[in-house]
């Protein structure tokens, strides 16, 4: 039996970049409430973010079989550091500023934009797992939702006062993404796992579909 694209195999990581993409921007414009030293401040913040998200791409699991739990984990992970970035973006006024000090910008640096990225590529990476062309299957919806994700915070009358409404809505957006994931994982399994009994029957070997490593 042969495994076609599931027609919402897009969603998964284009929510991952409209979330990802959100978080930078907002990390970025928080982060940046410095007095002086802007283009310095800037190259740091992008090539921190930039590290972060190659590391999460990097070590994304790539499971070819069920359960996937590599997968799931990494999804979850991905709503944990998102949730923990709403906290810091709402206690932005409390600490009079994510550049008081550098305790606080470092702290900033990590919860809003490092860890939201590690777990974005974790995601993004993890997504292809077992799927063949994975630039076009996952790599373009991620990278076609980062630039929504950026013109949602720049182009957008929410401002920076309310930031962690942009946490928040990458929670949910994560939180509907991981769900679709979930639903295409849960098919895949199954053909799975019918490919294995078909070989079972025919006296062949009980394995899975033989599917190329991401």
């Amino acid at each position: 039996m042969t495994s076609g694209i599931h027609p919402a195999a897009w969603i998964p990581p284009f929510a991952v970049g409209v979330a990802g993409a959100a978080a930078a921007e907002v990390g970025l414009g928080l982060l940046l409430y410095v007095p002086s030293g802007f283009l310095g401040a800037l190259t740091i913040i992008l090539c921190v973010d930039m590290v972060a998200l190659a590391a999460g791409l990097w070590s994304a699991p790539r499971e070819v079989a069920p359960p996937w739990s590599g997968v799931r984990r990494a999804w979850f992970l991905l709503l944990i550091t998102y949730v923990v970035g709403a906290v810091t973006a709402a206690g932005w006024e409390v600490l009079g500023g994510l550049a008081s000090s550098r305790l606080s910008r470092g702290l900033g640096l990590a919860f809003l934009g490092a860890f939201p990225l590690y777990g974005t590529g974790l995601v993004i990476g993890a997504s292809g797992s077992g799927e063949s062309d994975w630039s076009v299957r996952t790599g373009v919806p991620a990278v076609i939702g980062a630039a929504l994700g950026f013109a949602m915070v720049g182009l957008g009358r929410i401002g920076l006062r309310n930031a962690p409404f942009f946490y928040v809505a990458g929670v949910i957006v994560i939180a509907a993404g991981s769900l679709v994931q979930s639903r295409i994982l849960a098919g895949k399994e199954d053909r799975w796992r019918e490919c294995a009994e078909q070989g079972v029957a025919g006296g062949g070997p009980a394995v899975g579909p033989q599917v190329p490593s991401a």
